[in-house]
């Protein structure tokens, strides 16, 4: 079975994009790239290659091959090679189950994760509310004043007893809200992390701080992403380690005052602000700052031409390795390739969904893989089919068997009555029901059956077996082979073949008693019609289809 076509290009868009990162984070690590500002601009174009993959590749569109017979004899439209899909069903999911409970997840994390954002706002405004201004005539005012004029940008400085290691935020109006503890640190400790924080309002980080976490938000799930905004981070703080260097040339108290926040500072959940310094990322940017980057500039530009090189090669071969599926574009008076999702589909319920609107009303729709069957008049034989195991009784030499079926459909079966099954690919074989269980496991009831006919040599118990159980015989009644969605005693709507096979029309049905492969028609067709088995739930809204190329019609009798 596959997967719907969003959830593979979900996954394939991941692989090709773990591929490019990996590449490109290997080389980096290897040529021993240290400047923080090249660091930087490597992490974010990677950031917006991962972005833009889906938007600069080829979608490919996949040809169907019609693989499945379209002659007028039946063979069961839904049910596969092996009866499993269908028996045990009720106890696995399918991958458009997962899938649809993946969507879900995502969808709710995203909104989540919102929600936090939006609280996060709220904070920092109640922490700027709540903050203190700075008392007039302390020393600290005038350092702070000192290092505004050196890094020429202003911003206010607040004291918050409720923060315990510096936050900035704001793009119009920003704010540095301090610890309440600033006041007590020794003035070189008070200039660095003053420094520290101006050059942040300087660069506009908080603005891409906010961008940053915005993709954090939709891609929270994508571990690619994740880890490059925070290599992106890491490289932003180290820039302006750099340029707090820099400007103070004061390396040893700049040093310290990282040292004084590093450990045991808790800090304000959920706030969109990035902290002074987090923890794990210490020994990165303290070590940064005690070696010397002494690559040198045609080095570096050449590093990068090596990486932009090799990164796009581990690109190409992703893509190629695995391509995204595009839907099928509708185009006038002309028929739509199938997109491997309802390849899928088609496989597994016996249906295709090749369809294209040659018109609005008439959608057309490739004939050659649609199933279908013609209307017979005479015996039915009402069956019902599970799973089960060959069993032997506790001292006894022989085998029998037992199947399970779901206990609404054991509501006709009797003792005595006729079962055939099939052992493992080895022949078809018959037996006789000769108990039914009254006790209900996981809806499901267990039915004993006395075999008639001789085993192959060496079969042992617990072999897989499939049962068909003979609950009725019907007899002059018109019946069909069951379509997708045919229940017993209802009324629905199918396809019937006209105009000599070169079309179809919708016609209301009314259904008797139903077997696993047939259906009783009550009304609503007659003796000769053909009708299509396939899903054509892709045409609800069409009352009449037309089929290219058109099945070929036997007169009937």
């Amino acid at each position: 079975m596959n997967a719907p076509i969003w959830f593979s290009d979900l996954v394939f868009w991941s692989l090709q994009s773990a591929a490019l990162v990996l590449c490109a984070a290997f080389l980096a690590r290897l040529l021993e790239i240290r400047n923080p500002r090249a660091l930087l601009i490597h992490w974010r174009v990677l950031l917006g290659a991962v972005l833009l993959l889906p938007f600069v590749q080829p979608w490919h569109r996949p040809h169907l091959v019609a693989a499945m017979s379209s002659s007028r004899d039946f063979e069961p439209p839904f049910i596969p090679p092996s009866s499993i899909v269908a028996s045990r069903g009720s106890h696995f999911l399918s991958l458009d189950d997962v899938s649809q409970i993946l969507v879900v997840v995502i969808l709710v994390g995203i909104v989540f994760r919102f929600a936090v954002f939006f609280v996060g706002l709220y904070k920092l405004s109640r922490l700027r509310r709540s903050s203190l201004p700075f008392p007039v005539g302390a020393q600290s005012s005038a350092i702070l004043d000192q290092i505004t004029h050196l890094v020429r940008v202003r911003s206010e400085f607040r004291l918050s007893p409720r923060v315990d290691s510096p936050v900035t935020f704001g793009l119009a109006s920003p704010a540095v809200l301090l610890p309440e503890r600033f006041l007590h640190l020794e003035p070189h400790f008070q200039s660095a992390i003053a420094c520290h924080e101006l050059i942040h309002i300087r660069r506009h980080d908080w603005m891409y701080h906010l961008v940053e976490e915005f993709f954090r938000i939709i891609f929270w799930f994508d571990p690619v992403i994740l880890w490059l905004i925070t290599r992106t981070r890491l490289a932003r703080e180290q820039v302006v380690d750099l340029e707090v260097v820099s400007l103070t040339r004061a390396r040893k108290p700049y040093l310290q005052a990282l040292l004084e926040f590093a450990a045991g500072r808790r800090r304000i959940a959920a706030i969109p602000a990035p902290p002074f310094l987090i923890e794990r990322e210490f020994v990165e940017r303290v070590a940064l700052m005690l070696k010397e980057d002494r690559m040198s500039r045609n080095k570096l530009l050449a590093s990068f031409v090596a990486i932009a090189l090799t990164s796009a090669l581990a690109a190409v071969l992703s893509i190629w390795a695995f391509p995204l599926k595009a839907a099928p574009k509708l185009a006038q008076d002309s028929v739509a390739q199938p997109t491997l999702e309802s390849f899928g589909r088609n496989v597994l319920n016996g249906s295709a969904r090749q369809s294209q609107a040659a018109s609005a009303d008439q959608p057309t729709v490739d004939g050659a893989i649609l199933w279908r069957d013609t209307v017979m008049r005479g015996p039915m034989t009402v069956q019902v089919r599970g799973l089960g195991t060959l069993t032997r009784a506790d001292g006894s030499s022989s085998l029998s068997a037992r199947i399970q079926l779901p206990e609404l459909l054991t509501k006709d079966v009797k003792l005595g009555q006729n079962v055939e099954f099939e052992l493992g690919g080895r022949g078809d074989f018959k037996g006789h029901v000769a108990s039914i269980s009254s006790a209900v496991l996981e809806g499901k009831r267990s039915v004993e059956i006395t075999l008639d006919s001789a085993l192959p040599e060496g079969t042992e118990a617990n072999t897989q077996i499939e049962g068909v159980i003979d609950v009725a015989r019907l007899d002059n009644v018109l019946s069909v082979g069951r379509p997708r969605y045919g229940k017993a005693n209802s009324q629905s709507t199918i396809f019937k073949v006209v105009d000599n096979g070169a079309g179809a029309e919708r016609v209301k049905v009314s259904y008797g008693r139903v077997s696993w492969n047939r259906i009783e028609i009550v009304s609503g067709l007659k003796e000769g019609d053909t009708v299509i088995l396939s899903d054509t739930s892709q045409w609800d809204n069409a009352d009449r289809i037309l089929i290219k190329p058109p099945f070929p019609m036997t007169p009937s009798k």
